[in-house]
């Protein structure tokens, strides 16, 4: 019996007869899918990086909006007594 049977929807499949798994036998097509492979996972990293900065500056941003609204307080306060 053959090891490998070809697959009819496709020429560059194969189907394994002992383990029943398809096969792609096109390097270049797996190639191609492995470079997009991982094209997709360095932008998912560069957008999280993303967000976590802006979460940062959306931290930073309200740290200092509460030290403005200290200082104008404290302003305030000093300048009616």
């Amino acid at each position: 019996m053959k090891k490998y049977l070809k697959v009819d929807s496709d020429v560059s499949l194969i189907r394994d007869t002992q383990s029943n798994a398809i096969i792609n036998n096109n390097k270049s097509e797996f190639e191609k899918f492995t470079n997009l492979s991982k094209a997709k996972y360095k932008e998912k990293q560069e957008f999280n990086k993303v967000k976590e900065d802006l979460a940062s500056v959306k931290n930073d941003l309200e740290e200092i909006k509460s030290l403005l609204k200290l200082i104008t307080h404290t302003w305030i306060i000093n300048t009616w007594r």
